[in-house]
Formats: C-alpha cells, structure tokens, sequence
C-alpha cells in the first residue's frame, strides 16, 4: 500500500503560534541573480507545522529532542475521529481503549479545512487534561493531533513528564480513521526543545 504523507508543508508567511517566531524563508543565493546555484534561508520556531515536541518544551532542562526514542514515532498507529467540536475528552478516548505500547493520533474538526495560511485560531480543537492523563496512565507512547498545540501546559506535562512522545500540526484531512504504520523523524537539534519532522502513513 502507498505511504499517505501526513506533513503540513513549511511555507513563508504560514500559520504560527503567536509569540513565537513567525516563518520566513527567502533565496540568498538565485539563479536570477547570476548565481550558480539555489540557496534558501530558513528561519521559524521549532514548533511550527509538522513538529515534535520534546520534553525540554515544558520541563526545564528537561531532554532536548536529539534524545526522543524514536521508537515511539515508528511501528503501528490508530487514527482515531474525534466528534466532539471543542475537545478531545475522555468520553471519546475511553472507548478507544487504548493499550500499553499504542500510538494514537486525532483527527479533529482542525483537519476540515486548511489551516496553514489562516489566521491563528485560539478555538481549535485540543486535548483536554482528564484524557491526556488516561492515555498516559494507559501505557500509550505517541500522541498525534492536528493542529498547532496538544493542549494546555498540564496536557502537556500529563504526556511528557512521563515519556510519551507528541506530534503536532498533522495533516489528517485526507486521513480515514484506521490502523496503520506511522513513520515520524524529527530533526536531529541539539538543545532543541522541539523539532520540525515529516510523518507518513501506510494503511495496515
């Protein structure tokens, strides 16, 4: 089966959290200029688009991303759709009834549209304490949703305090709920709290 490319695209000018730094990528080097070559500058806050968080985002000197096991980012994963408008809540996870080792990630009322080049949207759709806390208290080790953020500071402590990795800013639009193999690989930066990453799905 072919691998679904779940990444939002980094672009100029996209979607950021707001006191972060906004995505600015620009030629230094052009054809057009008379130069030999294309070269690109990039610069933007590791938590943008398609990203993963590592435990240093909200633990002080906690791990920095280079130390994330990738094994958490790597094997078979659930797609799960969520109803609710407002929240992933307990009420829906519950029922999934996740297991020790899983991988979950959330398709929300986020992936109905396009979200890269929209204004900021504070009322998108997050993971709320209780759930976070079964999840961990489950035995998961990845939790993935589509947008931005997973949640709250105690949403996210409620997952990295105890290992279990985040993506964010998934592209699950054209994602089916289901199983699959998931396949994310963050950045390697060292003292990095965070880091961009490309995330692919094989339906199983």
């Amino acid at each position: 089966m072919p691998y679904l490319d779940i990444t939002t695209p980094i672009s100029d000018q996209m979607v950021h959290w707001p006191d972060n730094a906004p995505v600015h990528l620009r030629l230094t080097r052009s054809f057009a200029y008379g130069d030999p070559a294309n070269v690109s500058e990039i610069s933007m806050s590791v938590h943008t688009a398609t990203h993963v968080d590592a435990p240093r985002h909200f633990i002080q000197d906690g791990p920095d991303v280079t130390t994330i096991d990738l094994t958490t980012l790597l094997g078979p994963c659930r797609v799960a759709r969520i109803l609710d408008p407002r929240l992933i809540t307990l009420a829906e996870v519950e029922p999934l009834d996740p297991q020790p080792g899983q991988r979950i990630l959330f398709r929300t009322r986020n992936s109905d549209a396009d979200w890269t080049h929209q204004p900021f949207n504070p009322d998108f759709v997050k993971l709320d304490f209780p759930a976070a806390q079964f999840l961990q208290q489950r035995g998961v080790v990845c939790v993935g949703v589509d947008y931005l953020s997973v949640g709250a500071g105690n949403t996210h402590h409620a997952l990295l305090d105890f290992g279990v990795t985040i993506i964010e800013g998934l592209a699950l639009g054209h994602v089916e709920p289901g199983n699959y193999e998931l396949i994310c690989l963050p950045l390697a930066i060292v003292g990095a709290d965070g880091a961009p990453c490309r995330a692919l799905l094989r339906p199983l």
